[in-house]
């Protein structure tokens, strides 16, 4: 779909393009200033594998204060995103055939982390309203259960978890051994009433079995500075380390700097990213309500909206195009050739019905997006054919 669209643009086209799995603000202004006088000061060089130990304590303290885990800095990594501290996590834990459950709809690479550690991803569906079935997940776990991964506030459907689901999930994987990684990527990114707990905290013994996850990219508007964290029982983390030093040396230098700069300093810009989210969640959720042929959870966290196209739409051919609409896939091909809506696809997240909006965007390309988006609805709904 990315590359779709980079053709469509550089052929003159103007898309609205809802894909983005990034914030649409700047990183704080401490950090950017903080990185400016670190390069200047020649501080670009090697740090420990792990991280600084200033950034490991000041993501310890920030763990604590705001999720309210206890960790010690050697229990804190450091890693080239958060992405990678997931990723050697699973190659720490992980051997040869042992299954890793994974609630869906969830984020596309996380099947292929679990297989680059030559382990089995077991996709098990959510409920209706895209939080994890426990029915279904012990339905699910076999002898070769090692892990669980999860996710909330969740990509692509904008769940948080809610505090009971989770503490009954944590004491479930505490009473048949399973190790827990669990995202918190978006965990500063809940709305209205909605908030964020760690299955940890709610569980505290299960600390001992788990892998916390967290980053910059998302709180602090730092996608690219590449810096996320991995908290475990210090014999994990050193081991998460130790691959970390041969996979990657360390992390990013200036990155750290900046990052340590906006953990300390960057609360306000990222409080005020998070009204500017909040507002705009409002915003598609009140629109999606009340469009015909979808039905859709509403999002409570991160910045996605995941809609289920309704049989009303499902079998039916677009009159624009011609295409017949067979799920959010098909859907989402008819928005950008038709509407230059760009949108991403529910196969890749493990649900073919739905289709993905970023609103990472701002208030006019969402509104202008929304509209197109309930005009084709209207007009599939309305072509009389089958």
């Amino acid at each position: 779909m990315i590359a779709r669209v980079r053709e469509l643009q550089a052929q003159g086209a103007e898309i609205l393009e809802l894909t983005a799995g990034e914030p649409d603000f700047r990183p704080p202004e401490v950090a950017e200033k903080a990185a400016m006088e670190a390069i200047q000061a020649g501080k670009g060089r090697y740090t420990p594998a792990s991280g600084t130990m200033a950034l490991r304590q000041a993501a310890a303290n920030w763990i604590e204060s705001d999720f309210g885990l206890r960790y010690s800095p050697r229990e804190v990594i450091v890693c080239p995103g958060a992405k990678i501290g997931i990723s050697q996590a699973l190659l720490a834990l992980i051997r040869s055939g042992d299954e890793v459950l994974i609630p869906t709809p969830s984020w596309t690479s996380y099947p292929e982390m679990v297989r680059i550690a030559e382990g089995v991803p077991v996709m098990v569906p959510c409920d209706r309203n895209h939080l994890p079935d426990l029915e279904a997940l012990e339905a699910a776990r076999t002898s070769a259960t090692k892990a669980i991964l999860i996710n909330s506030p969740c990509n692509p459907t904008g769940a948080v978890w809610p505090k009971d689901r989770l503490k009954a999930l944590g004491e479930w994987a505490l009473a048949h051994d399973l190790w827990v990684i669990s995202d918190e990527i978006y965990a500063h990114l809940v709305y209205g009433d909605n908030r964020h707990d760690s299955p940890m905290a709610l569980v505290p013994e299960l600390q001992q079995r788990a892998v916390w996850i967290g980053g910059m990219s998302k709180a602090y508007a730092m996608t690219g500075w590449r810096i996320g964290f991995a908290a475990a029982p210090e014999a994990l983390a050193k081991t998460i380390g130790g691959l970390q030093s041969q996979l990657a040396s360390c992390p990013n230098s200036i990155s750290q700097i900046a990052s340590l700069a906006a953990l300390q300093h960057g609360g306000e810009a990222r409080q005020q990213m998070r009204q500017a989210f909040e507002n705009r969640c409002r915003l598609v959720s009140e629109r999606l309500a009340i469009m015909p042929g979808l039905e859709c959870p509403a999002p409570q966290g991160a910045f996605y909206a995941f809609p289920r196209l309704q049989d009303s739409i499902l079998g039916r051919r677009d009159p624009a195009t011609g295409r017949q609409i067979q799920s959010g896939d098909d859907f989402i091909e008819v928005l950008l050739e038709a509407d230059q809506v760009a949108l991403m696809g529910g196969t890749a997240f493990g649900e073919p019905t739905a289709f993905r909006i970023s609103f990472a965007a701002s208030e006019t390309v969402l509104t202008d997006a929304l509209d197109r988006i309930a005009g084709r609805l209207q007009a599939i709904q309305n072509s009389g054919n089958d």
